[in-house]
């Protein structure tokens, strides 16, 4: 269980995030944490799909955390929103795991298509940043580029991947 969890926690390592290694190690043990302390309920019932997602959300959880430490100035406090750190499991449906599967698959393929045009690494960086709840204004501080840039260059990617999703799903 544990090497598979190590697995997923690098393939997000390596696709999403550039975790150092003690983050990596803090991720696997919070994981490994929440298995124990749950494990009389996900011993028979526990599917790839599953402990997939429990890494995922282990891993967005602690770059959204890692997050609100940046120091910015005059940056506007929200309110924090609690987030289920685990997710919801999976039905043990194989329609259902297999349609979560193939939207996986699809989100790589879009991902890929991005990835191998000049700007994409940049790009999905960008994106992902956004979608793990970073302001325009905080990606800016990381990404060195103008707010309205951020703010452009979103908008582009957001159209491309509406694109891309009638494309290739």
């Amino acid at each position: 269980m544990m090497n598979l969890i190590e697995h997923y926690i690098n393939h997000f390592n390596q696709r999403y995030a550039n975790l150092e290694f003690h983050e990596r190690q803090d991720i696997r043990q919070d994981i490994a944490i929440k298995l124990i302390s749950q494990g009389h309920k996900v011993r028979d019932n526990c599917s790839r799909a599953w402990v997939y997602t429990v890494v995922r959300n282990q891993c967005i959880n602690h770059i959204r955390s890692k997050s609100k430490h940046l120091s910015i100035p005059n940056a506007q406090h929200y309110t924090d929103v609690e987030s289920n750190e685990t997710g919801l499991i999976p039905s043990l449906d194989e329609g259902h795991n297999v349609r979560l599967l193939q939207q996986m698959d699809c989100l790589q393929k879009i991902f890929d298509q991005i990835e191998a045009k000049e700007t994409g690494k940049a790009d999905v960086a960008m994106y992902t940043q956004y979608a793990f709840g970073l302001s325009y204004k905080e990606i800016s501080k990381c990404s060195k580029r103008r707010v309205d840039a951020i703010g452009r260059r979103i908008s582009i990617l957001k159209k491309r991947l509406k694109k891309l999703a009638e494309e290739c799903c």
